[in-house]
């Protein structure tokens, strides 16, 4: 019980500025606009910048075990694929609803919520993985959505163009760039110049307290009660058992305990807003994307300081 406190200690301030965000939007102190424009700022400036800053010291971590993309989209695959055959049977959705809902299973916020907490909670020792564990998400997650859909609409995929775009257009996304970027720029052994390391530095502090805003204000646009009951199938998919099945592979594969907590906790996160997107790009299951964002990042608050504590991260 001292370990769970100490977590939901540790986290509370993560989540409080996430529902001071919630806060804002909703008593109208800032419009959707507002919010929009944040949402683009934060993520094409300042988590691009953290992610640089993190990683522009790769060469002095420990190495990467690569074994962790097994572990984690190992799960991906058995929530996936078990998922769609549960929302079917349970919701009776078409193509594009069943991906949508499938999808959110495994399609956490890792970036304005997932690296303010493995960072907060992990260390920075923790970011060489999770960064891999980001970049093949963009990568695979979105090719699936699309090939899937795609899929059941026409029994067949009658474009392969279409469902490889995505993969060559995720070297466009800011996030990637500053991952690829921060790599290659560790290994060359160059140190920034002192006046850019302090203006990397200071954008790199102001990045988490932005992120979880951003999130906050996002969750304003949601519902809580719009297909409740499919929300909450997503919540429980989501936080219970993906993470579950992450650390059962990460165990089998021997994985070390920094990869595994990482891996894990990553897999513990809630819904990341960009189902919301996708079930407009879809034009499917809109109430139910938005409801399991909503509640499932709500009901975050006590499941991830849980996780933590579950995988004994000590103070």
């Amino acid at each position: 019980m001292t370990l769970f406190l100490h977590h939901i200690a540790l986290c509370a301030p993560l989540f409080l500025l996430v529902f001071l965000g919630w806060g804002l939007v909703r008593a109208r102190i800032f419009s959707n606009d507002v919010t929009k424009a944040l949402g683009a700022f934060t993520f094409r400036l300042l988590m691009p910048t953290l992610l640089f800053k993190l990683l522009s010291n790769l060469s002095e971590m420990p190495p990467i075990d690569w074994r962790v993309l097994i572990a984690f989209f190992g799960s991906c695959a058995v929530v996936y694929l078990g998922g769609r055959a549960a929302v079917r049977r349970l919701f009776s959705t078409d193509a594009a609803g069943t991906t949508v809902l499938a999808m959110a299973g495994i399609f956490g916020n890792n970036v304005q919520l997932g690296v303010p907490i493995v960072q907060l909670s992990l260390g920075d020792a923790a970011m060489p993985t999770i960064s891999v564990i980001i970049l093949f998400n963009v990568l695979l997650l979105w090719t699936v959505a699309i090939a899937s859909v795609e899929f059941g609409r026409h029994g067949r995929i009658r474009n392969p163009r279409e469902v490889l775009a995505p993969m060559l257009r995720v070297f466009r996304n800011p996030l990637v760039v500053a991952i690829l970027l921060g790599c290659a720029w560790s290994f060359t052994g160059l140190k920034l110049p002192d006046f850019a390391q302090k203006s990397v530095d200071l954008v790199a502090v102001a990045t988490t307290p932005m992120c979880l805003i951003v999130v906050g204000m996002g969750l304003a646009r949601h519902s809580f009660s719009a297909a409740l009951p499919k929300g909450l199938f997503v919540t429980a998919v989501k936080l219970a058992l993906q993470p579950f099945i992450v650390w059962l592979i990460a165990r089998a594969l021997g994985l070390g305990e920094l990869e595994t907590n990482a891996a894990t906790l990553m897999a513990a996160l809630p819904v990341a807003i960009n189902i919301y997107l996708m079930a407009q790009d879809f034009d499917a299951e809109e109430g139910g994307a938005s409801n399991g964002i909503f509640v499932s990042t709500l009901i975050s608050a006590v499941t991830v300081p849980l996780t933590l504590t579950l995988l004994g991260v000590a103070p």
